[in-house]
């Protein structure tokens, strides 16, 4: 998501940004195919093009943005405005750094259960490489370090995925045709394996999005890669029509019947499809809840406003059981049983991005509605206001005084069960990891009891409610 502030390159491309296609947020580096690469590391491709010549005039910043500190410098909390989650395992309940050594900078980090062995994870994040247009993803085994980190207990190794080039990506988009490798991946468990999906040249459009079954390609999968059924190779994923150009963000899931789904958007409306074992997927099945969910979206769903703001999926998914698992009683069910992911308000001012997480949770049967969206996005304990002592290359690159008043930039990327075992589904008691990135700079993760996340949920159909 790396991308810094280059205005030559502004002249190079400037006549792509009168058709729309903001990629780019900011420039550096010594080619256009550097700056190219290091763009597409932002997380959408909506951002406003602003330069050091043609910020915006206003004062007026967007609800959330701003933030106030107190004596020590930390931020402080609004809990009207945000729900703030607390480690379970950190002495100050503040979020860990996640580290794959000084050779391996990386970014937008996943956190999965290792197969066999207690008390270590598999951690997979982009690798950050200045002046390469080439994607790679880079993992290990991780284990907790006396001074908090996830750090790798193995060596780094690059995930061998299979890279596209199909030569679709034509005029405007044209820069995309450098694009090598793997692009924002997410891992996570399924039912019964193991999958990454990530960006990548389509056959379709420009940009897609593939998956692949992770076991193959990581060593201490050995035995269970045999089983692979679904996706032994890497695989593009389709759509219901119409395609955009750039595909990104998609999320799978599962129902109880162990069928498999893929959740295209969000917004502006609900979009999702059966997915097939080639890829290929069923019609578009969002009408089918489209009456409730339309009602239900329209009363608790954050509010973009119509310039510099937009929502998007954010994470996988997960099946969460509203009920504990160290209550006898306790049964999942289709009327308490729901998949649970997160999507993103992100907001643009002065020229720095914040992304709010929103927790969402709909059917894990058909017809899949919605059931409850939370009406207050996470802040993760530890994020701290914006200063001089960030580490934001983009920043410090630029020269630039820092916005005023503004917290951290956190991006949520992935989330999964913590406890060894444990795949898809949980319950609230369970304790879950969230993975994310910090800034552009740095990745961290915060493992909170599921139950925490889901305290502000506006429920469907509840009094009062949609």
């Amino acid at each position: 998501m790396l991308v810094r502030p280059f205005p030559r390159l502004i002249v190079l491309i400037g006549p792509l940004l009168v058709f729309g296609y903001m990629f780019f947020v900011y420039f550096d580096g010594e080619s256009a195919v550097e700056n190219w690469s290091k763009a597409f590391r932002n997380h959408d491709e909506t951002a406003p093009q602003y330069g050091p010549e043609n910020r915006p005039t206003t004062t007026q910043e967007p609800e959330l943005l701003l933030q106030e500190v107190d004596d020590a410098g930390e931020a402080i909390v609004d809990s009207s405005q945000y729900r703030e989650v607390f480690s379970v395992s950190t002495a100050d309940r503040k979020y860990f750094t996640i580290d794959f050594g000084p050779d391996y900078p990386a970014l937008n980090p996943n956190i999965i259960p290792h197969p066999h062995e207690p008390g270590t994870w598999i951690i997979v994040a982009q690798r950050e490489k200045d002046g390469d247009a080439i994607f790679e993803e880079v993992v290990c085994n991780a284990k907790f370090q006396p001074d908090g980190k996830l750090a790798c207990a193995t060596e780094p190794a690059i995930l061998p995925v299979t890279t596209t080039n199909f030569g679709n990506c034509l005029g405007e988009l044209d820069f995309f045709g450098n694009s090598v490798g793997p692009h924002d991946m997410r891992v996570f468990y399924g039912p019964d394996a193991p999958f990454v999906m990530f960006g990548s040249q389509s056959a379709h459009a420009c940009f897609g999005l593939w998956a692949q079954d992770l076991r193959p390609l990581v060593p201490d999968f050995a035995l269970e890669a045999l089983a692979t059924t679904l996706f032994k190779t890497s695989t593009e994923l389709q759509r219901p029509p119409p395609w955009g150009q750039v595909e990104k963000n998609w999320f799978m899931f599962w129902d109880p019947q162990g069928n498999a789904y893929v959740h295209h958007d969000v917004e502006p409306k609900r979009v999702f499809s059966q997915l097939l074992p080639d890829g290929s997927v069923g019609p578009n099945l969002a009408p089918l809840a489209a009456s409730s969910d339309d009602a239900c979206m329209a009363k608790y769903m954050p509010q973009p406003a119509p310039a510099n703001e937009n929502l998007h999926q954010a994470t996988n998914s997960l099946a969460i059981t509203l009920c504990a698992r160290s209550d006898p009683a306790c049964r999942p069910s289709a009327a308490n049983t729901f998949v649970m992911a997160l999507f993103q308000h992100k907001k643009w001012a002065a020229w720095h991005a914040m992304y709010e997480p929103y927790v969402l949770l709909f059917q894990q049967s058909p017809p899949f509605a919605v059931h409850a969206i939370a009406q207050k996005p996470l802040w993760i304990h530890g994020r701290g206001p914006l200063t001089s002592t960030t580490d934001i290359p983009k920043w410090k690159n630029f020269g630039q005084e820092l916005p005023k008043e503004h917290s951290e930039m956190f991006y949520v990327t992935s989330m999964s069960w913590k406890a060894a075992g444990q795949r898809y589904h949980g319950y609230v008691d369970d304790v879950l990891f969230l993975a994310f990135g910090v800034e552009d700079a740095r990745s961290g993760g915060i493992d909170v009891t599921a139950g925490d996340l889901l305290l502000d949920l506006g429920v469907c159909g509840a009094e009062g409610g949609a």
